[in-house]
């Protein structure tokens, strides 16, 4: 039997909701033995894998290139998706995220469609979103969302971290502290000791993105995160996410939602 451990779980939903950037679809973990091969079919999703135990056969662009432990693979939307067993058992959780914003956010992250390096799967983190994923309820699958951005992340951060480890000190200091205003490009420049230009530079090279608008998007997600909770006011989410002007934040969610922070809010409560 190829299968030693077969464990999927899939949204209930065709889609994920509205006022989501992004959501996640399924979540798997998987045991396999030789010979196995999967489906071949042009996937409308991205889907991640990350290797626990073993090796296996991921083919991208009709080449063919072994997924080993502690390395992830990406597949993109539009993209031929077929994997197969290699000459040993094989262990790895995945995950695929849909929705208008999720090949984008995954590729502001500097994840390419490819096999690479990426360190100790998190697998409290997969176990978690496991348990999420099939859940119906709208906290559930802001939790699923936001543990799949966290998975990505570290994805993200432990690329960067094979190419740069200044770029990867940047990260752990903005994930860490994005919520803090005085946090800003210059302060981390001055921490670091290097100059703008350069700072920018390796940082878009790493992570696909400049640094500014990298933690720009943490606090974002943090924000909307908080605005679908009623547990403090619109100038506290604010506050707590690292904007001190309220004018520029209700200018940011406006943007990026179509609603003020309030309708937003009110919107996502209601259930419309």
């Amino acid at each position: 039997m190829p299968f030693v451990l077969q464990q999927e779980i899939y949204r209930p939903a065709a889609k994920p909701s509205d006022d989501l950037p992004f959501g996640v679809r399924s979540a798997g973990h998987y045991k396999i033995q030789p010979p196995f091969n999967s489906s071949d079919r042009i996937i409308s999703f991205v889907q991640l894998f990350w290797c626990a135990h073993g090796s296996g056969i991921m083919e991208f662009a009709g080449k063919t290139r072994a997924l080993k432990q502690n390395q992830a693979a990406l597949y993109y939307p539009n993209m031929r998706h077929h994997w197969h067993a290699d000459r040993q058992d094989w262990e790895f959780y995945w995950l695929t995220i849909d929705g208008p914003f999720a090949a984008s956010m995954t590729a502001a992250f500097g994840l390419e469609a490819e096999v690479y390096d990426a360190g100790n799967a998190p697998v409290d983190l997969f176990k978690k979103l496991l348990k999420l994923a099939g859940q119906t309820t709208k906290q559930a699958e802001l939790r699923a969302s936001a543990i799949a951005f966290n998975i990505l992340t570290r994805a993200a951060g432990s690329h960067a971290d094979q190419t740069d480890e200044l770029v990867n000190t940047a990260l752990k200091r903005m994930h860490e502290q994005c919520a803090l205003p005085a946090l800003n490009v210059k302060t981390l420049i001055s921490e670091l000791g290097i100059s703008r230009a350069v700072f920018t530079e390796r940082f878009h090279a790493a992570m696909g993105m400049t640094p500014g608008a990298y933690l720009e998007r943490l606090r974002l997600q943090n924000a909307l995160a908080l605005l679908k909770q009623e547990l403090l006011t619109i100038a506290e989410v604010a506050s707590h996410c690292g904007y001190t002007d309220a004018n520029y934040f209700s200018r940011v969610i406006r943007r990026t939602t179509g609603r003020s922070p309030l309708k937003f809010r009110k919107h996502y409560l209601s259930g419309n």
